[in-house]
């Protein structure tokens, strides 16, 4: 080995395995008695509450009861776990099926590796109350098995980044743990794909297949999933065909390019029109009108063709009332 790779190898940490508490407080910049103590209290390092789920993109009402469990760490972990996600896990490389939560990926490149198999079927399923169920277990599994941590470092870095012994929602290190356990979990999936020409795709708890024999994976997936103790929820479980619209994390699947839903087009252009006939009050007006406006341009982050149709109408409503 060369002087030069020898230093950089001294320089560059981050893909080495942790073995022992003096490479973890240098790498997380962090005394081990503080780390120690928020794993050891780590129950009164959390304040659980209740939360309504937000809307999607472009969704007018959220359905009343629906709400999701926050397990809402304290300000101290989470600046701890914070660390851990930047100095131990985003290093780790991801394989390309994993999307959601993953630094320069987005909807839209997600959607836009299924455009292949746009005309032929698509399937979609959802992985039920997946951080409940991904157990310190499986957390350990991550920090043991895969990232090849000591067992003494993988147990406090357990500690530290689970809640009730599963992964917390609200912990900054929740999307990143959960999808290096799906990479660990998926691979006899993704061969099958590979064998059958089918896109596989995951957007956090979201699976997407697409394909002329995207149905055919769907046991496996629940199988794979079943052995470790995750289910798919047969509720949200979707399949499309021939032309059915397909809209995956919020963007459509267009001929040859992405598009905005038709849906979202057709609400956008009645929201619209009650401005032009004057249906919103004045003291709604500002505030109406700065939602359009963010509804359009996120129409446009996903394909300016769909938006400009829409600002149009708008500026020319904007123009007779005089706003």
């Amino acid at each position: 080995m060369t002087n030069q790779a020898k230093n950089s190898a001294k320089e560059d940490r981050s893909e080495t395995p942790i073995t022992s508490l003096r490479d973890l407080e240098y790498r997380l910049g962090e005394d081990r008695e503080t780390l120690r103590s928020l794993a050891r209290n780590w129950r009164a390092e959390y304040t659980p509450f209740q939360q309504s789920k937000p809307a999607k993109p472009f969704q007018h009402e959220v359905k009343v009861g629906k709400v999701r469990n926050i397990d809402n760490p304290s300000k101290e972990l989470k600046r701890i776990q914070k660390k851990i996600l930047n100095r131990l896990l985003r290093p780790v490389k991801l394989p390309h099926f994993l999307f959601g939560a993953v630094s320069k990926r987005c909807v839209n490149e997600h959607a836009a590796q299924h455009l292949l198999h746009g005309n032929e079927c698509v399937v979609k399923m959802d992985v039920k109350s997946y951080y409940p169920n991904v157990t310190s277990r499986h957390v350990y599994f991550v920090w043991k098995q895969v990232l090849h941590c000591s067992p003494a470092i993988a147990s406090l870095l357990t500690q530290l980044t689970t809640y009730d012994w599963h992964l917390p929602q609200g912990a900054p290190t929740s999307p990143a743990i959960a999808n290096i356990f799906l990479a660990s979990i998926y691979g006899p999936v993704l061969e099958e794909c590979s064998e059958k020409n089918i896109t596989a795709t995951a957007w956090v708890d979201d699976l997407i297949f697409s394909g002329k024999e995207a149905r055919s994976v769907m046991e496996l997936a629940r199988q794979a999933l079943a052995i470790n103790g995750l289910k798919l929820s047969s509720r949200k479980r979707v399949i499309l065909n021939g032309h059915d619209s397909k809209v995956i994390t919020g963007v459509r699947l267009g001929k040859k390019r992405i598009r905005a839903p038709k849906d979202k087009l057709r609400d956008m252009r009645a929201a619209i029109h009650k401005l032009e006939i004057g249906q919103i009050a004045d003291y709604q007006r500002d505030k109406y009108i700065s939602s359009l406006n963010g509804k359009i341009n996120n129409i446009e982050r996903i394909c300016a063709q769909d938006a400009q149709p829409l600002k149009r109408p708008l500026i020319a409503a904007l123009s007779l009332s005089g706003a």
